[in-house]
């Protein structure tokens, strides 16, 4: 069977894996079994992202027929895995009703004149608001057209076909074959995140890969808008500044901050309160970290840990300042030492790594967001009984995992002994920019 062939069955076979997902019902109650499905199709997916990764040529339409069918088969679901849809349209219902969302919780009673069946499904109602303003805009947008979760994926579709622009012009311009795009299309969670639950990391990638795409063509002040955007979607994105900054970028940092406050300009009456939910969600919010349970542990404090993390995640942020020869090269690595140090990591926080992967393969992050599906492990538990409890085996499994492949990856490039494979992912098929 030729490795054409070979790419086809692996696609086949991630289709024939993920099908019966959307048809399971309530994910919460039949978690075993989403998850068995997901490893399954993850395998597939890891045959064919390496099949592609070395080389082997697909026609891109066989890429997108793909990736247009998995899609298709999760769109009309709703969402049982995350209410977080439920809180993007509550917030954007809420704006069209020129109400501030940072203000007052869900549940506050100032706002039970607003009440509707949304409130019903919404995850953490004592707390306000934590989405910056373009996310808040955007949930305004969808919500003026319908509060059904189904329009809001439906706006992910659009997204993502910036997305996917943005992505083809980097590696057109960079010599790379454009069936790469596979290795992010055909992602199981992706696809399980992005159009089962509907998640605002997608939109997150979509701006922050659009971002570097100009930047590279050296279009900077709309990369800095572009950039803007996608740190008020979700803010992540602003740890890219000191990479700009040391190669004197300062159009797009001017365009970029100016355009952060006109967006913040319009939920300025909040005052002190814009910070509020972001707050809570900093000190309070746990779930799934590698390194946070470790430090705390050690050091007896939750807070100290947090503190001590982001002063780990400051020095990567500089060093990858000094290191990274490109955009994407730097968002991968800042990207990724972002989860290592959170306490919280959710499968869908990996949706923006994942879009980088086509750029910069990387074995450990292919194999993680595989593993994070365990995570889910304890939600038939949490729907029953209200206990939200992480088996202790699930992380180990995860990032030790992850770090025996990035070990066995590492010692396979080491043998075969070429420079350019040497390279940590971060780093590699990387162009000045």
């Amino acid at each position: 069977m030729t490795s054409e062939r070979r790419l086809q069955l692996c696609g086949l076979l991630v289709l024939a894996a993920l099908a019966p997902i959307p048809f399971l019902g309530d994910l919460r109650v039949r978690t075993g079994a989403m998850i068995a499905l997901w490893g399954a199709a993850h395998l597939a997916y890891l045959a064919a992202a390496w099949i592609v990764i070395r080389g082997t040529r697909i026609s891109l339409p066989a890429v997108a027929l793909v990736a247009a069918l998995l899609r298709a088969l999760f769109l009309p679901t709703e969402p049982t895995l995350s209410e977080d849809v439920y809180r993007y349209l509550w917030d954007g219902r809420l704006v069209t009703l020129g109400v501030n969302p940072y203000v007052l919780a869900p549940d506050d009673p100032a706002l039970a004149a607003h009440r509707d069946p949304l409130l019903e499904r919404l995850n953490h109602a004592h707390v306000p608001t934590i989405y910056p303003p373009a996310a808040q805009l955007l949930f305004a947008s969808v919500a003026a057209v319908s509060t059904d979760p189904r329009a809001f994926k439906a706006a992910l579709l659009v997204a993502e076909a910036a997305l996917v622009a943005a992505l083809l012009s980097i590696l057109r311009a960079r010599g790379l074959p454009a069936e790469r795009l596979l290795v992010y299309a055909w992602n199981p969670l992706v696809v399980v995140e992005s159009y089962g639950s509907g998640h605002l990391d997608l939109v997150l990638a979509a701006l922050l890969v659009t971002s570097l795409a100009l930047l590279e063509r050296g279009r900077r002040v709309p990369a800095g808008i572009a950039w803007a955007l996608a740190v008020t979607t979700k803010y992540t994105p602003l740890l890219l500044a000191p990479w700009v900054a040391r190669r004197k970028g300062w159009a797009f940092l001017a365009a970029g901050l100016v355009a952060i406050a006109l967006l913040y300009l319009p939920f300025a009456s909040a005052g002190g309160a814009l910070g509020a939910g972001l707050a809570t969600y900093a000190r309070h919010w746990e779930f799934n970290g590698s390194l946070h349970p470790a430090l705390e542990a050690l050091t007896g404090s939750g807070a100290r840990a947090r503190w001590i993390l982001a002063g780990a995640l400051g020095v990567a942020t500089l060093w990858t300042s000094w290191r990274a020869r490109s955009g994407t090269a730097a968002a991968l690595a800042i990207l990724t030492a972002t989860i290592a140090v959170s306490p919280t990591v959710y499968p869908w926080y990996l949706v923006p790594l994942i879009a980088l992967l086509p750029l910069h393969p990387s074995p450990a992050i292919l194999a993680f967001s595989g593993l994070v599906a365990l995570s889910y492990a304890p939600l038939p538990r949490y729907h029953a009984f209200g206990e939200w409890t992480l088996p202790a085996w699930i992380p180990w499994v995860e990032y030790g995992g992850t770090v025996l492949v990035a070990i066995a990856a590492a010692v396979w490039a080491a043998r075969r002994g070429a420079a350019q494979e040497r390279r940590i992912a971060w780093a590699r098929e990387s162009v000045p920019t």
